[in-house]
């Protein structure tokens, strides 16, 4: 390769582990919603969006005094890929 143009905004950055930014996650929501308050997370990336929701249902399935509160999720696009996954639902892995 004579020429290499990659993305590294974090490139020198040493992140936490998956699971820990998980938990961390998690943890906040959790908290923000179990003392009463509402959590707004502004997410700009359909796959993205769809990961943390998937994150979130986890928690939510495993901690069952959060079952009570709903989580809402606005988005056009998302709606409409949501239809396409749930047409080829047996197609996906």
């Amino acid at each position: 390769v004579d020429v290499l143009i990659c993305e590294s905004t974090y490139g020198v950055q040493v992140h936490p582990s998956r699971a820990e930014r998980e938990a961390r996650f998690t943890g906040t929501v959790s908290r923000v919603v179990t003392g009463g308050g509402r959590c707004l997370i502004p997410v700009f990336a359909l796959g993205r969006a769809q990961e943390l929701l998937l994150i979130l249902d986890e928690f939510w399935r495993a901690n069952p005094d959060l079952h009570s509160i709903p989580v809402y999720y606005a988005s056009r696009l998302a709606t409409k890929a949501l239809r396409v996954y749930q047409t080829y639902v047996n197609a996906m892995n």
